[in-house]
């Protein structure tokens, strides 16, 4: 009896000291679409535009110094560490305005025409892909 009571004791004291060591720390991960995006995030958005607005190859060649512009400071604003949430969109809200106001140089007004439309689409894109339901109007407002 006492064999089989070492034999127990010793096996407790093996599986506690397997349970005690540290779990290993999963790797910190991003979100694979923001991979896939990262670093041409600019030629995926004129891409875009391209298709959309139907860009000259003119256009074209106008818009890809914004956007990569835009692109280098939205990436430097994103590493900041300094700066609050709050600070950090409301900078983000003026990189975007300082890039639409140097795109509107180059549209056409046609093409201009078109951007509101294309981002109420890209928000309508994104509550879908989400499972979040599109912001809609006021149900107690009447249409006129």
């Amino acid at each position: 009896m006492s064999k089989f009571a070492m034999l127990i004791v010793a096996s407790l004291l093996a599986s506690l000291s397997a349970f005690s060591q540290d779990a290993p720390q999963p790797a910190v991960t991003t979100h694979p679409k923001h991979n896939r995006m990262q670093g041409n995030r600019s030629e995926q958005k004129l891409k875009r535009l391209t298709k959309r607005l139907g860009l000259s190859d003119e256009q074209k060649e106008k818009l890809r110094p914004i956007l990569q512009d835009e692109e280098k400071q939205m990436s430097s604003l994103d590493s900041d560490t300094t700066l609050t949430a709050q600070q950090k969109h409301h900078k983000m809200r003026e990189i975007r305005r300082a890039s639409k106001s140097q795109m509107d140089e180059i549209l056409t007004p046609e093409q201009k025409e078109k951007m509101p439309k294309m981002r109420a689409g890209a928000g309508e894109h994104h509550h879908r892909k989400s499972g979040a339901a599109p912001a809609t109007a006021d149900p107690t407002t009447t249409p006129q």
